[in-house]
């Protein structure tokens, strides 16, 4: 079908053709909301590439590289979802033996699905009010919230019947869907509370006052390795649901289309700058919009059992890593259904129940760490180097359960965990710098997220698998040292005072020596010299430069890591890294 769908496009020239990337040929082509016509039709053993690329605007997804696996992802706005649907859920996943994910934006994922099945498991959800269109592709994806939305103390607008509009408008939309220059992640909360990086939102709007009126304040332009961007606009409840269809419609009339790795919203703001794109707004908005209010956002650290407005309590049911089973899903539904308890997925890829008379629940799940984002792994994923879901055996699961520490766990720099905007980031790679190829983490430490302050630096290129949990170990007990009460704190007091290089060997150091020494002054060459003027890396380093820092770091790998040399034979290298 791929050659007949970009034969029937017409351009001005081949120029003008060879210019747009492959998913512009195809929206140029045939709209999303025809092909969908044509889905009861194909051969899913047969698909072509631009199959594959229509059919993620309805949530189906399979790829070149493991054609034979499908995956389906479900939307549930705000992470809504009835014990009716979870029922029909876990009978579906246990017919067909699929396994079950939880998104980092309050969906699921079902994985193991094939040609035989795809389409029978799509149209089943579809008759029973389970969505699965737009959750991929150029759309507008699911639309979260905080978990406690309506309910929690810290919760002061009930945002729910927004992001129902939001969705109404968006969903099957002939003129959106799939349609989009990339897609827009979006949040709106009104709670206090930032549970997790909302920041890293393409459009967030963030519970904000202004003139003893509560309302919100609006960011633009966040992704995974980015930061949203405060545009300087305060909007009242009922301007929220107008304001969001002019963003869209401004997105999709000016964003940027040529290159794929430029086209989300961050990359308009980049290219035109937050203001014009405001002037945008402006234009297609019938009054004056008003400035900026004061964002309330303030950190909590919850527990398993959370009192709410109304008296009552939530339980946390921990999933292991994201991942459930389908027996899982029927006890909950059914636990649930006994009890008169409302059920919601949270972007801590958890299960939260609700109305509980009190802090008890008759419910055995995974009981250990709940504060690591996971994506989905190379189990599930072409692109991730790790398979996650498994290595997590190789970080500190009890300090991190201890400090209640946010760890996104990535697969590869795509950054589905949001690695950047954590307490502790990571990204699983595979890498032969020392010598055979094997795996290796990427570690980035301190995002400022809570208020979106900042990202997270990056501290760590290249960390062998089998030393992972020792070195976090060491960083840890640096924060757990400095008597600060949150890793955000401790970021913000210490970690930031100095450059990622330093760090870098800081850690590295006392990982090499077994030194039990801490950052207590912000001088560098004082730090270095009291605590290992007599180690031999210190060869390396005359002044306190970022340009010796990477020596001494090169000659520390090499010594501890390098698999084609001893310790020795790395001091006999030492020529060759003073020339970098």
């Amino acid at each position: 079908m791929s050659k007949q769908i970009l034969d029937s496009v017409e351009m001005n020239t081949k120029e003008d053709f060879e210019s747009f990337n492959i998913r512009e040929k195809l929206k140029k082509a045939i709209k999303p909301y025809d092909y969908y016509k044509t889905i009861d039709r194909l051969d899913f053993d047969n698909l072509t590439l631009s199959d594959m690329l229509l059919l993620q605007d309805f949530g189906i997804y399979n790829n070149e590289l493991n054609d034979e696996e499908f995956m389906l992802r479900l939307r549930f706005p705000a992470g809504r979802i009835t014990n009716l649907e979870l029922k029909t859920l876990g009978l579906i996943c246990k017919k067909y033996e699929l396994d079950i994910i939880l998104t980092a934006r309050a969906g699921i994922q079902l994985h193991k699905l094939d040609s035989a099945n795809i389409l029978e498991v799509f149209k089943t959800l579809e008759n029973i009010g389970i969505n699965t269109w737009q959750s991929f592709g150029d759309n507008i994806r699911n639309i979260t919230t905080d978990i406690f939305d309506g309910r929690g103390k810290y919760n002061i607008i009930n945002v729910y019947p927004y992001i129902v509009q939001m969705q109404k408008y968006i969903l099957k939309n002939e003129e959106l869907l799939g349609l989009l220059p990339r897609r827009l992640s979006t949040t709106i909360s009104g709670s206090y509370v930032n549970q997790a990086s909302f920041f890293a939102s393409d459009i967030y709007f963030a519970l904000a006052k202004k003139n003893k009126t509560y309302g919100f304040n609006l960011y633009l332009g966040g992704k995974n390795s980015e930061l949203a961007q405060c545009a300087n606009i305060f909007l009242k409840e009922n301007e929220v649901l107008e304001v969001f269809k002019i963003i869209v419609k401004v997105f999709n009339k000016h964003g940027l289309r040529l290159d794929r790795e430029r086209t989300r919203l961050f990359h308009l703001l980049e290219e035109i700058g937050i203001e014009l794109f405001r002037t945008f707004l402006q234009e297609e908005y019938k009054k004056q919009f008003t400035t900026k209010g004061k964002t309330l956002l303030e950190k909590v650290s919850f527990s398993e059992y959370e009192q709410l407005k109304d008296g009552t309590f939530s339980f946390c049911y921990r999933s292991e890593f994201a991942r459930l089973k389908a027996d899982e899903l029927l006890n909950i539904s059914s636990y649930a259904s006994k009890n008169n308890l409302e059920v919601r997925l949270g972007v801590d890829q958890q299960i939260y129940l609700f109305n509980l008379k009190e802090k008890s629940i008759l419910l055995e799940n995974y009981n250990r760490n709940r504060t690591v984002i996971a994506c989905v792994g190379s189990e599930y994923c072409p692109y991730a180097y790790w398979n996650i879901k498994d290595e997590i055996s190789f970080l500190p699961l009890e300090k991190i359960e201890e400090y209640n520490l946010l760890v996104g766990f990535s697969g590869c720099l795509k950054g589905c965990a949001k690695h950047e905007h954590s307490d502790i980031g990571l990204v699983g790679l595979k890498s032969n710098i020392y010598g055979r190829r094997e795996k290796t983490a990427r570690i980035y430490l301190g995002a400022l997220y809570t208020n979106g302050e900042k990202t997270a630096k990056r501290v760590f290129n290249t960390v062998p698998i089998n030393s992972l949990k020792e070195i976090l170990t060491i960083i840890i007990d640096e924060f757990e040292n400095s008597g600060y009460r949150t890793f955000e704190d401790f970021a913000r007091s210490v970690l930031h005072k100095y450059s990622d290089e330093f760090l870098n060997l800081w850690f590295l150091a006392k990982y090499y020596t077994k030194k039990t020494v801490y950052l207590d002054t912000p001088n560098y060459k004082e730090l270095l010299e009291d605590n290992f003027i007599n180690e031999s890396f210190m060869d390396y380093i005359s002044k306190d430069s970022q340009e010796d820092f990477k020596k001494a770091i090169k000659f520390l790998s090499y010594s501890l890591w390098n698999k084609k040399e001893s310790k020795k034979d790395a001091l006999l290298n030492k020529t060759y890294i003073m020339q970098g």
